[in-house]
């Protein structure tokens, strides 16, 4: 009896692990330079951490279905260059958002047929849209840099209220609509359902095809979160913004948070984590004056380490509930 109150102690504290994590680096970052935990510093740490937590959602989403959408951090620069052209062109900020949530669902949708319908892997399948994303946004962004002047975007991305970013809160909504979503709709139960096993989900009556399809307009829609909340904090936009540096921190972030590649397991605050600890070190490297030439560098070493460490960690959660059966 004892054994097993002490596996479930155990499990709980492994369910945390992201959350150790997280506390641990800060512990050493700041024990390395008090200058981390500063109070600008964490507000900034969470600040830049907004545009990789939205896009982790998305790649939580396609995960949980043992899947991946190589396309995401392109879509992302594509959708802000989109956004910000036809801005620059006089359509009022409603009907581009609209134009531009339209498209970037578009792009989930033929993605999403493709995988579904046609059986080629997500791999193979998102990556030609990637290709394909790269070559819009070059075309699209025909003007190079475009500075945007919304006074509605200003709001969110720059202003502040109580000294906090108001791009926090709006990011932050997006995490509870999220959290919601994935916890007590039919959508979120079918897709951790569908990563857990396929073809139980399809024996249950889950319209398996569809769903696919379903996951993959969500992702469109994470990146057209994503491009939004960037083009609020940098008004600046090229077509190098997000991009797949931004895809791989998010995709970090996920697996971070807990995230399994094989399908059917992750949180949507697990993600929102990894974003956190992402986040950290870039910000950490920076005030320990890494040469920006080597900041991937090292933050790639780190973040490999980080997730050996998270590895250790599910595996011996896996192993406590073997025990307890």
């Amino acid at each position: 009896m004892m054994t097993t109150t002490n596996n479930l102690r155990l499990r709980r504290i492994l369910d945390l692990s992201p959350v150790i994590l997280l506390a641990v680096l800060l512990a050493v970052f700041s024990a390395a330079d008090p200058r981390v935990i500063s109070t600008q510093s964490l507000i900034n740490i969470v600040s830049q951490a907004t545009p990789v937590a939205v896009l982790a959602l998305g790649a939580l989403i396609v995960l949980l279905t043992a899947g991946i959408d190589l396309s995401a951090g392109v879509g992302v620069a594509f959708c802000a260059v989109l956004i910000a052209t036809l801005i620059d062109s006089g359509l009022g900020l409603p009907a581009v958002l609209v134009i531009a949530l339209v498209v970037m669902l578009l792009v989930g949708l033929v993605n999403g047929l493709v995988i579904a319908l046609l059986r080629i892997p997500p791999f193979v399948t998102t990556l030609a849209t990637m290709v394909a994303l790269q070559g819009a946004t070059l075309g699209v962004a025909s003007k190079g840099v475009l500075v945007l002047r919304e006074p509605a975007l200003k709001f969110i991305g720059i202003e502040r209220t109580l000294g906090i970013p108001n791009v926090i809160f709006a990011t932050l909504a997006i995490i509870l609509v999220a959290a919601v979503l994935m916890r007590r709709s039919a959508f979120g139960l079918r897709t951790y359902a569908l990563g857990s096993d396929a073809a139980a989900a399809e024996l249950a009556g889950i319209p398996v095809t569809r769903h696919f399809i379903l996951v993959y307009c969500a992702s469109g829609l994470f990146v057209f979160l994503t491009a939004f909340i960037m083009i609020s904090r940098v008004p600046v936009v090229t077509p190098n913004i997000g991009g797949t540096s931004l895809l791989l921190d998010a995709i970090a972030a996920a697996v971070l948070g807990g995230t399994s590649i094989f399908g059917g397991r992750g949180t949507v605050w697990g993600a929102v984590v990894g974003a956190l600890i992402v986040s950290l070190l870039t910000t950490a490297l920076r005030i320990f004056g890494t040469d920006p030439s080597s900041l991937e560098l090292y933050k790639g070493a780190i973040i490999i380490a980080a997730l050996l460490a998270d590895a250790a960690m599910t595996h011996a959660k896996a192993r406590l509930v073997e025990a307890s059966r």
